[in-house]
């Protein structure tokens, strides 16, 4: 498949979701599956975050310790 069909394809499926009559339940359930994703997301970067801050005060390289941001 070339660069020109793929691209056509895409508009294709653009246009349809464009120019669809949507329901109301249809877009209450696309609505709720982008906060259960958003939610997901946040939840998964808050335990990220706090992994990455212990790691960083238990390392055993010396200047991770000293560039710390708890370092006065």
């Amino acid at each position: 498949m070339t660069l020109e069909g793929i691209i056509s394809r895409l508009t294709q499926y653009a246009s349809w979701l464009y120019y669809r009559q949507w329901d109301r339940w249809e877009v209450v359930w696309i609505l709720a599956a982008v906060v259960v994703v958003l939610l997901l997301t946040r939840a998964a970067r808050r335990r990220f975050t706090a992994r990455a801050r212990y790691l960083g005060e238990h390392s055993p390289i010396v200047g991770i310790g000293l560039a710390s941001h708890r370092r006065h």
